[in-house]
């Protein structure tokens, strides 16, 4: 198994609006592309304006095809273009795990 996970802090005082943003992103990921199911996250200690995304894939090929599918989706561009003053600049992680 493949754990895709992103996270992301929140800009000074848009934690509410970035919260908000990132439910409606996930929402619409997960009904575009029903064979994957993203979950987003929040800490609820240390960094609190971090938000993070997770997907269980079964391969790399699978996570490969699940990219391929998000980077040719134009409504998920969209919804990434109103969110440029919610997030820090530079604070985008992108993870992957394999389970052992």
């Amino acid at each position: 198994m493949i754990r895709f996970q992103r996270s992301i802090r929140s800009a000074r005082g848009k934690g509410l609006e970035a919260t908000q943003w990132a439910k409606e992103v996930t929402e619409y990921i997960n009904g575009k592309h029903p064979e994957t199911r993203v979950q987003a996250f929040s800490p609820r200690f240390g960094d609190i304006s971090t938000i993070v995304w997770q997907v269980d894939l079964s391969d790399l090929a699978a996570l490969d095809k699940f990219q391929q599918g998000l980077n040719a989706d134009e409504g998920y561009w969209a919804m990434i273009k109103k969110s440029s003053d919610l997030f820090s600049e530079g604070s985008v992680n992108d993870t992957v795990f394999e389970s052992m």
